[in-house]
């Protein structure tokens, strides 16, 4: 006989599928915590890679670099064409005034002063010439002169003889009348004779200083001529030291052409290309300092050049006198600007720091290269253990070669990573 067993109940039927199910839901679960937590990655950590956000002085400023120049250049150019026969000098050569840089030759040039030369003996033959005519003229008309007057002292001895002869009877007054006429007439002739002569004389005089005057226009000429050999030889036109010359033994120079320049080496000036960014924070008088053999000096900017270049722009800066506190400053250039003892030279490169503000307390972190990949935005800050670094969303400032202003994120004592973070892809946290 049968005996009717009792229906199992349905979780015990199906008791496989539900511990399946149990199973399954537990792994889905399971991977969703493990997608929820935060990412965390491990790395290895140096100690140069973590740095402290502290609060301190900070000052923005440009660091650059600038070229020692001369402050006062002069053009060097050749005043005749011709070709390079010889160099005297070679850049960077300390020149005196009158010392000779190029010698250059150009036989046309000395074919044309020949000429010149054959044209002022021609013309100073010729001028001797005249000026001894003129002085023969001269001497002749000193001798009419003196003729004319002669004749009229004769002609008044023999008046006055007829007015004695006439008051002792001896002629008639109207003889006496006829003599004085006769007198009279022959004495304005030979007045007008003397006045002529005169006359005569001023004309030979001013003649011959118009032929002086032409042979000293001519001898003039002459000097000018004899000066284009001269212009052959370039020479330095100050003292200094020569930069640029570019010429070669058997080039051609044409006239008025740069050969190069002198750098006057009693001042100096650094000069120095400034981002476009900066060009409205840039004004003269901002103090600066120069990093020359481990030591800072002072300058100032002394001329701004707002024509923008390739995006950049040019600025100027001298040296000042006497130190800043706090910046060790000390004077590039001794009292007065001379030469001898000075700190800097021409073609020098120093290191600049042009300030852009005043010194003020500010949160900043250390310049790293974290910045390349979070671009300011974050950054991973090391937690109290010292061996786990998280991600914290940051807002950083100004900066500088040194550091970063920090705005919001952080506070003074926090350490964190500075060091490039192209090597932790998306992890949020980091273990060393």
């Amino acid at each position: 006989m049968d005996i009717k067993l009792p229906k199992k109940p349905w979780y015990v039927r199906y008791r496989l599928y539900l511990l399946g199910g149990i199973v399954l839901v537990a792994l889905i679960g399971y991977a969703i915590a493990l997608q929820l937590q935060p990412k965390t990655l491990r790395v290895s950590i140096d100690a140069d890679q973590i740095a402290v956000v502290c609060d301190s002085d900070f000052l923005e400023y440009v660091d650059v670099n600038g070229l020692v120049c001369p402050v006062t250049s002069m053009r060097v150019t050749a005043t005749e064409g011709g070709t390079v026969e010889r160099i005297c000098c070679q850049n960077g050569d300390l020149l005196l005034r009158g010392d000779t840089i190029l010698v250059l030759s150009n036989p046309k040039v000395l074919e044309e002063i020949a000429a010149e030369r054959r044209n002022f003996e021609l013309s100073r033959m010729q001028h001797r010439k005249q000026l001894i005519e003129m002085q023969q003229k001269s001497i002749t008309l000193r001798q009419q002169a003196l003729q004319a007057d002669f004749e009229l002292k004769k002609m008044t001895g023999s008046f006055e003889l007829e007015q004695e002869e006439a008051r002792m009877g001896v002629k008639s007054q109207a003889q006496l009348e006829v003599a004085r006429r006769e007198y009279e007439y022959n004495c304005r002739r030979t007045q007008l004779t003397i006045e002529s002569l005169r006359h005569d004389s001023v004309l030979n005089v001013i003649g011959r200083q118009l032929i002086e005057q032409q042979m000293s226009m001519e001898a003039q000429k002459l000097e000018n001529s004899l000066a284009r050999r001269s212009a052959l030889v370039v020479v330095a036109p100050t003292d200094g030291q020569i930069a640029g010359l570019s010429a070669i033994v058997g080039g051609q120079v044409s006239a008025g052409e740069l050969v190069g320049e002198i750098g006057v080496l009693t001042d100096y000036k650094v000069t120095a290309r400034l981002n476009e960014y900066y060009i409205d924070r840039i004004q003269s008088g901002q103090p600066a300092t120069a990093l020359h053999k481990g030591q800072c000096y002072d300058l100032q900017v002394s001329r701004i050049t707002p024509q923008v270049q390739d995006h950049t722009f040019a600025v100027e800066l001298t040296g000042i006198g006497g130190g800043r506190e706090g910046w060790g400053g000390k004077n590039l250039l001794p009292q007065g600007g001379g030469r001898e003892g000075a700190l800097l030279r021409p073609g020098l490169t120093l290191r600049l720091k042009i300030e852009l503000g005043q010194s003020e307390r500010r949160l900043i972190v250390p310049r790293g290269n974290f910045y390349a990949q979070t671009g300011g935005q974050w950054v991973m800050r090391v937690d109290k253990s010292g061996h786990r670094a998280h991600r914290v969303p940051i807002r950083l400032g100004r900066q500088n070669v040194e550091h970063y202003e920090v705005l919001d994120g952080l506070r003074a004592g926090d350490r964190v990573l500075i060091s490039g973070y192209d090597r932790f892809g998306d992890a949020q946290i980091v273990e060393w």
